[in-house]
């Protein structure tokens, strides 16, 4: 739903990239390009396969699918996996003692903290979180392409997503269309639908919708459960229909003359205080429910 958005990517791809290759090895890197050149081609590399990017997976997925009717690929792909144990101990912190985890410069924790993102990008409902290094935990982290099926790409920099649990564990093994790294939803909107007269003070009397004239947006909602779980935030809607009947022109006015500079820097600061939630798309990732606020404020013209 949220597009990951950050200028430093790249940067943070190749940190991800060098900082595992330190930890695994020339000796262990040159075994995987070996055997991923004898049983695919030498054009291929772990270099390669850990830096792809969301279109550069889609092309290449097929081609490195953990099909088990295929001696040779089967074999890579069950090296693969047993060296990787060795990588989800690095990456994720498996089992590792305190002065271990000491040890390791960049891992799940280090991840989650440079993408500098507060929200599941799947929902924009969890938050994305990160406990102390020692207590052995952070947020979720989900394979968009499924490892067990595309082995290849486990520890790939761009299918590597943090998430809340609810999301990781709807996607599970499917697929989905909408890369989080690509693209958002941003012209896909939640809309209010008025039943009746007692929408001003009952969740009652509204509907909420969210669906998209774009199919594959339609699958990821219903993936991810999205217009089921959003309707057991109606209760935000109604107090965003009331505060724009509270909170007219005259009344923003007075509060921007009497308050700007010392409780809040400008209009859009006042609209973030009154709606609870981010209303620009750059930044509606840093707080659940952002997406929702946003865009039924902007029906309201809150």
């Amino acid at each position: 739903m949220i597009k990951i958005q950050n200028e430093h990517l790249e940067k943070l791809a190749q940190n991800h990239y060098r900082a595992i290759a330190n930890y695994l090895g020339q000796k262990k890197i040159e075994k995987f390009d070996n055997l991923i050149a004898k049983d695919f081609s030498s054009e291929y590399n772990f270099q390669k396969l850990l830096l792809a990017k969301p279109h550069e997976i889609r092309e290449l997925k097929e081609i490195f699918t953990g099909n088990r009717d295929d001696y040779n690929i089967f074999k890579t792909y069950y090296n693969y996996l047993n060296s990787y144990k060795d990588v989800k101990f690095y990456l994720f912190g498996a089992e590792a003692s305190d002065s271990e985890r000491e040890r390791i410069d960049y891992n799940a924790y280090k991840l989650v903290k440079d993408l500098n993102i507060s929200t599941c990008p799947y929902c924009n409902r969890g938050t994305i979180y990160n406990l102390q290094k020692s207590k052995g935990r952070t947020s979720e982290i989900d394979h968009f392409y499924p490892k067990g099926i595309y082995p290849y790409f486990a520890i790939s920099f761009y299918n590597l997503i943090p998430s809340c649990k609810v999301c990781n564990k709807l996607k599970m093994e499917d697929e989905v269309m909408v890369h989080p790294y690509e693209k958002g939803f941003e012209k896909t909107k939640f809309r209010l639908k008025v039943k009746d007269s007692s929408f001003y003070h009952s969740v009652d009397g509204f509907d909420l919708e969210f669906k998209s004239e774009d199919s594959e947006i339609n699958e990821q909602i219903d993936t991810f459960k999205l217009d089921d779980l959003y309707q057991n935030h109606k209760d935000i809607i109604l107090e965003l229909i009331q505060k724009e009947a509270i909170y007219n022109e005259s009344y923003l006015d007075e509060l921007l003359t009497q308050y700007e500079g010392t409780l809040f820097k400008n209009r859009e600061d006042l609209q973030r205080l009154i709606s609870g939630g981010y209303i620009s798309d750059d930044e509606i990732g840093k707080r659940p429910l952002s997406k929702l606020i946003k865009d039924i404020s902007e029906e309201l013209g809150l």
